[in-house]
């Protein structure tokens, strides 16, 4: 190998590059890179897995048999995680440093693969070093799963949680931010335009001391202590 490309600098730069080729060829790319070689195949992991939509990237790095589908296409966990398999996700989800779930994803999982998910040996949040979470769905059901992800390295955050219906848990989670994640610098809220909603809202953001741009509904102004600290379109 060159000695220009034993830098890891310098492959991660290489990696990132694509020219034509559809997404889905670029990660195939980057799985083969992961295979050649012990010096491709920490940095083609890093961008493999920084950014990551849905269950599915964890579940092909587990055994067949464990998660299977049934006939309506839904995931069904087949029995819980060995500890092995537990370190095969280990060597992976440190390295997710964006997350993005619709309601689509998550109506494909069931009961027993969310609570498997949130049995996850960690004391820390499933992703570790978590940077940006997206979050699509307003489902109080999958709330707790939602709390598994939250973490203090979390800085940027979209949550989608917008009905005129919301639920009970809704303003207890959005309360729960601050505590939770509080390096978040930006946020969006898309919640409904209930009291309760909007409550809930300002009381996350009053505890959100590194928050530097907000986007969200209208909010009266006696919850902004100062002109121009946030950002609201």
């Amino acid at each position: 190998m060159h000695v220009c490309l034993l830098p890891t600098e310098i492959l991660f730069h290489i990696f990132t590059i694509r020219n034509n080729e559809s997404f889905r060829d670029f990660l195939v790319q980057l799985a083969v890179l992961a295979r050649t070689c012990r010096k491709f195949k920490e940095p083609a992991l890093d961008i493999l897995w920084k950014d990551i939509i849905g269950f599915k990237p964890l579940i092909l790095c587990l055994p067949e048999g464990v998660v299977n589908t049934d006939r309506r296409g839904n995931l069904t966990l087949q029995r819980p995680f060995l500890a092995g398999e537990w370190n095969l996700i280990d060597q992976y989800a440190p390295r997710v440093h964006s997350f993005t779930v619709t309601s689509r994803q998550l109506g494909m999982i069931d009961n027993h693969f969310m609570q498997m998910l949130m049995s996850a040996p960690s004391p820390m949040s499933l992703f570790p070093n978590l940077r940006d979470l997206y979050w699509y769905d307003n489902r109080e059901r999958f709330f707790p799963l939602l709390r598994t992800f939250l973490g203090s390295t979390i800085t940027l955050m979209k949550l989608g949680f917008a009905s005129e219906s919301p639920s009970s848990a809704q303003p207890a989670l959005l309360a729960s931010l601050a505590s939770r994640c509080p390096s978040i610098r930006e946020l969006t809220l898309c919640v409904g335009h209930s009291a309760e909603s909007l409550d809930a809202t300002c009381q996350a953001l009053s505890g959100l001391r590194e928050l530097c741009h907000l986007y969200t509904g209208v909010l009266s102004r006696r919850e902004f202590p100062s002109p121009g600290f946030f950002t609201v379109p």
